[in-house]
């Protein structure tokens, strides 16, 4: 329970003491002590909506509360925003992948896993961190040394004790929260107790019928089951909830938004729709339902009802289509009793509860279904062999039910005889032939299991287990994988039992091989949730952990309390320090003979000191753990550079990938595409037209980034040169925004002349006013109610402005009972108080930071003693809204500003004000931060009659926290050990698996890893446009004309070269005259220029978004270098400098005009051109040149010409063995031809590399 709730308790107790101890009170009373506590948190909306709730599940009846019934049920079922926020704030990753309601479900789940194999800790291990009510243990065997291959809680010292009560104290420290024990043995009793049963042993086929037939029979809701088998390269997954279970949400995406064009009045009337700005195109789902608002006419369109699937009336429409619909369209019921639509409307999918009926065990092991229908899909590359896995599995539990004791490879024939027979007698209704290396292969190791299955089982499972809540479609049944493309070619000779932790890897690939894994040399990047689950699975499989091995790990951030809930490698007293350290403290507690190092740095340009050559090329490979795009890339340049392998993976939300990355045999990442980040929301929606709460809240965290951040940013800037900051706000292109900062800032800076907690309310109370009123009053008056679209060239009347996504907004008046008000009041004056100093800075841990604001009487008091300002015009732009025209201001928004500006002079002989900036910190839900931008979000929703956002939905938004489970990265990351497994067996690019999981929806997509692409030479036709060729240009058939299709060929050098290849310079003193030479004649390549790029220059396009672009120097040819003391003197006329240049003899007559420009420059800046330093020439050698490339990068960085946050594109040269030349930036150059043809360009020329320090 948390400390806000014990909170609760304690004064419903001292309540109930002074009441004279009854227990209860009454609701009235119950809603006092309740907002006394903390008003911001407990509004009247959410103690109302807790109390309904809890009265609905008649929690107490009438006007007294229990408070202890109550407090126990408040626990697992209070809304977001109940004050129970470090509960939140640990599952927020969580809460955004599942759900706040799914996570508070599973608190009162209880889960019994029999059977505590590698797989079952997995298991355990995800649901116990995901927030599970509970976990019972039943396993009384004794612990083996090779458990300690699989399962990451035991240690040598466990050897010979029961699993089962040696792991709940394991477990308990993942989650003190969870109620963790162990049984005996399994008892109808004590299944019971439980939500849901987990076999992860090996059970007789009759107990598994048995158990399975018990709970499904259980009343009132039936005890969901499931079976999970793996040994070798197979797992079996069996899933059974039911036979009644209802799916609430089948895929877990958020509903799709659309905004209503027209509805038809009729029978299966046609809805013509638009997708709102800032949402993904895609179709609503046939058959799906959608709920109508904010429509104009069809009164009671918004009220209908329909029957859902399960057969209860929902508040919505069912939707379907007809061949040939437009596009953009649906059909819902009949209209004709409806008013005819008007305009406006919003349609949002609606999910709605579908029946999932399961089968039981008995029923689904004689028929399985068909793979990718009815049986969940897994081989795409080798069909059907889930049929072949599933009929091996059956014959196998039949066959040792008969014998009562174990098969193997040893009983191929007889597992063949069982299964014809199965067939046979129809106890199986699978027909396909077995094939004997398939099946021989299966049952080699039945039962061996290897950790990467255990950890990529484990997470499926453990999904499922989550999926009970109604999140997510389940597995219908059965789920059977294999990764036999993994195992060995050949079987190895050294595979007998040695008594060591690796003796169930060693007898699938060999002792030889477990030897290659300990001393494997590997780099981490990233100890997030993938690198905890990372350094776990090296640890169990022995990576690093040989005489010979190194694990290099880096990390640069520190453990936060939402870490907690995936990275399970951190515990609570961890909370603050470095994750590498903390992670790979613990990866050695599971196996002492682990070699790591363990760095907190980035990985990137500026780290290249540390990570060098030497660093890179001693690796044997790298595996990454990232969560962002621009370290990915970065690493894997670095591979393609150093030729190292990369196991690279990623998840978001219930779903991942992996990409195995190995040189000369695949594809990089980097090839393989940019992942889609999604379109963004448009300028002019978010200033001035928002139509759905996203918009609100994007607005409203540039909003935190401006009042807390910008503006203490610009009066810096102001300070340091007055008249220059005032002249470029006076100048600029949007008046409107200057107008807006201008009184932002005359207001602040007003509040640090006497700094108070007055004045920052004061301060608070003003931007309230600037933003939600007055910019308001300025959009009204810009574009009254009534307004219309006028086509600037036609004249055409195109009808109202305020139609389609536009709404007509309402100015804000202050209202201290209105709970957005008084709440935007408390956050802000709070933030301002912070930034003047008034109040010390919010240190972490501290729950109570300006405690004494959070009440909207406080707010009251304050208001009183405050002036709301003058309203002053500032216009509105509209740039980037065709149908508004261009920028509109208001008739005297110049001259407004021109006042304001007069006003900020006044300070400029002031004392400089000291002023905190606020560091945005999503993840401190007491810190005002994500509450300012909630109040400042439903604010703007208010302005334009939007649905709120309440404190959780903005944190996930505003925070941009990226979905996270512990389910999806376990299943990941087991799938990638078996990529390194196949790295280190040499396997060929065929083995090698590119996934994608899914394991909301069930979908298990391998493919064959790509090989590189490789660059050809080609011939590119310029098709010119038709409206620029003469009528003559075109056939009779209208087709252009062969001889007015331009044809121009490219070459590649090397022709079918790949990234991975190099063409190396054999030595760094070759000159660069050698080095033309040297092209021409191994390679028949002429040099025609080659500029180096030194960096990025910062631009911003045309849609204001920021690009970089390359800032290069001039190599070849060999640039003219001036010589400034042969310039004639800056004093002379153009007219006697042309003469003397000309006449000059130590000026060489071809850079005579080159002088002319550079005394032309230094006349108009009445400066002399500075020497560059050594000048470049053919006798230079390439090492020296690239030297002075290095200098030249760091001064453009330095005069600010490349831009810091890209760095420079070359340093470090004197500690490096080489430097590569990426084959985007090599020279220009054309291929030699023999005489009569003409040279061809090269297009694609592979990188290339120049030693250094030979």
């Amino acid at each position: 329970m948390s400390t806000q709730l014990k909170d609760v308790l304690d004064a419903f107790r001292r309540h109930d003491v002074a009441a004279g101890g009854q227990g209860k009170m009454t609701v009235q009373q119950l809603c006092e002590v309740i907002k006394s506590l903390d008003p911001v948190r407990w509004t009247d909306a959410v103690v109302e909506e807790i109390l309904g709730a809890a009265k609905a599940e008649k929690v107490f009846e009438g006007d007294h509360v229990p408070f202890e019934d109550l407090l126990q049920w408040l626990a697992g079922n209070a809304p977001s925003g109940d004050g129970d926020q470090a509960f939140m704030n640990k599952f927020s990753r969580q809460n955004a992948a599942l759900g706040a309601e799914v996570t508070m479900k599973m608190t009162k789940m209880k889960a019994l896993i029999v059977g505590c194999s590698g797989v079952a800790a997995e298991i355990a291990k995800n649901l116990v961190l995901q927030g599970l009510g509970g976990v019972t243990l039943v396993d009384p065997k004794s612990a083996r040394i090779e458990d300690l291959g699989t399962n990451f809680f035991l240690s040598e010292a466990d050897v010979g004790k029961p699993l089962g009560s040696t792991l709940v104290p394991r477990f308990k420290e993942l989650n003190p929260f969870c109620d963790i024990k162990s049984a005996d043995a399994i008892s109808p009793e004590l299944v019971a107790q439980h939500a849901v049963v987990l076999v992860c042993e090996s059970m007789p086929l009759p107990e598994l019928v048995k158990w399975n037939d018990f709970c499904r029979l259980q009343t009132p809701k039936p005890i969901a089951f499931l079976y999970v088998h793996t040994g070798g390269m197979f797992g079996n997954v069996f899933v059974d909830f039911g036979p009644a279970h209802v799916v609430h949400d089948d895929n877990g995406q958020r509903p799709m938004v659309r905004l209503v064009e027209s509805i038809e009045t009729g029978p299966e009337a046609l809805v013509r729709l638009t997708v709102p700005d800032g949402q993904a195109p895609g179709s609503l789902p046939e058959g799906g339902y959608i709920e109508f608002a904010d429509v104009k006419g069809c009164d009671g369109i918004l009220t209908h009802e329909e029957a859902s699937p399960c057969g209860d009336m929902v508040k919505a429409w069912k939707i379907s289509s007809k061949p040939g619909d437009p596009i953009n369209t649906i059909r819902i019921g009949d209209t004709s009793a409806f008013p005819p639509y008007v305009s406006g409307g919003m349609v949002t999918e609606k999910k709605v509860g579908k029946p999932y009926k399961f089968r039981s065990f008995a029923e689904a092991l004689k028929n399985p279904g068909m793979p990718f229908d009815d049986l969940v899909g897994t081989d795409m590359i080798n069909f059907g062999s889930e049929l072949q896995t599933h009929l091996l599995l059956h014959a196998v539990l039949s066959l040792e039910a008969e014998r009562g004791a174990a098969v193997g490879a040893a009983d191929l024939a007889a597992v063949a005889a069982k299964a014809k027979e199965l067939m046979a007698s129809k106890d199986s209704e699978i027909d396909v032939d077995i094939d004997d290396e398939f099946a021989t292969k299966y049952l080699r190791h039945f039962h061996t299991p290897l950790q990467p299955l255990c950890a990529f089982l484990g997470g499926i499972v453990a999904q499922e287990v989550v999926k009970i809540a109604g999140k997510f479609t389940p597995i219908p049944g059965w789920l059977h994988f294999n990764a036999v493309e993994a195992l060995p070619k050949e079987q190895p000779s050294d595979c007998a039992p040695t008594g060591s932790r690796y003796d169930s890897l060693a007898s699938v690939y060999g002792h030889a091989f477990v030897k290659k894994l300990g001393d494997l040399k590997y780099f981490m990047v990233g100890c997030g949730a993938l690198g905890c689950e990372f350094l776990k699975n090296f640890a169990l499989n022995g990576v690093c952990c040989g005489e010979n091995g190194l694990l290099t790990v880096t990390d640069a951030d520190r453990i936060e309390l939402s870490n907690l809930t995936r990275q399970f490698l951190f515990r609570e007293h961890n909370v603050g320090q470095p994750k590498s350290k903390a992670a790979s403290a613990m990866a050695q507690v599971m196996n002492p003979g682990m070699k790591v190092r363990a760095l907190e740095m980035f990985v990137g340009s500026k780290t290249e000191d540390h990570f060098n050559d030497a660093f890179w090329m001693g690796l044997d490979g790298v595996c990454n753990a990232l969560d962002n795009m621009e370290a990915r890339f970065y690493v894997d340049d670095q591979c393609v550079k150093y030729e190292k392998s990369l196991l690279e993976s990623g998840t978001m939300g219930p779903a991942g990938n992996v990409d195995p990355i190995v040189p000369f045999k695949t594809q990089t990442y980097r090839d393989g595409g940019q992942a889609d980040e999604g379109g963004g929301i448009p300028m002019c929606t978010l200033r001035n037209f928002p139509h759905l709460p996203d918009h609100c809240i994007e607005w409203a965290r540039d909003q935190f980034e401006l009042f807390f951040v910008k503006s203490a940013k610009q009066l810096k800037k102001f300070y340091e040169d007055p008249a220059t900051f005032i002249d470029e706000m006076g100048s600029s292109t949007d008046m409107t925004q200057s107008i807006f900062e201008v009184r932002g800032l005359l207001s602040l800076l007003s509040a640090a002349e006497n700094p108070s907690i007055k004045s920052a309310g004061q301060l608070a109370f003003d931007f309230f006013h600037f933003v939600f009123r007055d910019k308001i009053m300025d959009l009204v008056a810009a574009f009254p109610e009534d307004a219309r679209v006028i086509d600037p060239e036609t004249k055409q009347d195109k009808g109202p402005f305020w139609s389609g996504h536009k709404r007509f907004p309402l100015a804000a008046t202050f209202n201290v009972e209105n709970d957005t008000h008084w709440r935007f009041q408390v956050a802000a004056t709070a933030l301002f108080a912070s930034m003047l100093g008034v109040v010390p800075p919010k240190q972490e841990g501290d729950d109570n930071w300006c405690k004494d604001f959070k009440s909207k009487a406080w707010v009251a008091a304050q208001v009183k003693d405050l002036a709301a300002p003058e309203y002053v015009s500032g216009g509105v732009n509209v740039e980037g809204d065709d149908a508004a025209g261009h920028s509109s201001k208001g008739s005297d928004a110049k001259a407004a500003l021109q006042g304001l500006l007069e006003r900020l002079g006044g300070y400029r002989d002031k004392p400089v004000p000291k002023l905190e900036e606020a560091d945005f910190e999503k993840d401190d839900d007491f810190n005002f931060h994500i509450e300012f931008i909630t109040v400042c979000s439903n604010l703007r929703a208010d302005n334009y009659h939007i649905a709120n956002s309440d404190f959780n939905q903005v944190k996930l938004v505003a925070g941009r926290i990226v979905p996270a489970i512990a389910t999806t990265t376990a299943a990941v990351c087991g799938l990638v050990m078996l990529e390194l497994f196949k790295l280190v067996s040499g396997c060929g690019t065929e083995g090698f698996r590119t996934r994608q999981i899914g394991l909301a929806v069930n979908t298990y997509t391998s493919f064959e890893a790509q090989e590189p692409k490789t660059f050809t030479s080609g011939v590119e036709k310029k098709v010119p446009r038709a409206e620029e060729l003469p009528a003559d240009a075109f056939d009779e058939a209208g087709n252009m004309k062969k001889e007015y299709i331009l044809e121009e060929a490219y070459a590649a050098y090397p022709e079918k070269h790949s990234v991975w290849d190099k063409i190396r310079i054999p030595t760094g003193t070759m000159t660069l005259g050698g080095f033309r030479d040297w092209l021409a004649s191994e390679h028949k390549v002429q040099l025609k220029n080659w500029s180096f790029v030194l960096g990025w220059k910062k631009v911003q396009d045309d849609d204001n978004k920021e690009t970089r672009v390359p800032f290069s120097s001039q190599i070849y040819p060999p640039p003219v270098a001036i010589d400034a003391t042969l310039l004639p003197p800056l004093e002379d006329a153009q007219g006697d400098a042309m003469k003397k240049i000309m006449g000059s003899t130590a000026i060489p007559q071809a850079q005579k005009m080159k002088y002319l420009s550079e005394w032309q420059n230094a006349k108009k800046t009445g400066k002399l051109p500075v020497s560059s330093g050594p000048s470049i020439t053919l006798d230079m050698p390439l090492k020296d040149i690239l030297a002075l490339m290095e200098v030249r990068a760091e001064e453009a960085l330095k005069d600010g010409t490349i831009h810091p946050k890209w760095g420079k594109a070359i340093s470090g040269l004197a500690d490096r063995k080489f430097w590569v030349i990426p084959s985007d930036q090599t020279p220009s150059c054309s291929t030699i031809v023999d005489e009569g043809q003409e040279p061809v360009d090269i297009r694609y020329m592979a990188r290339l590399e120049v030693p250094l320090n030979e």
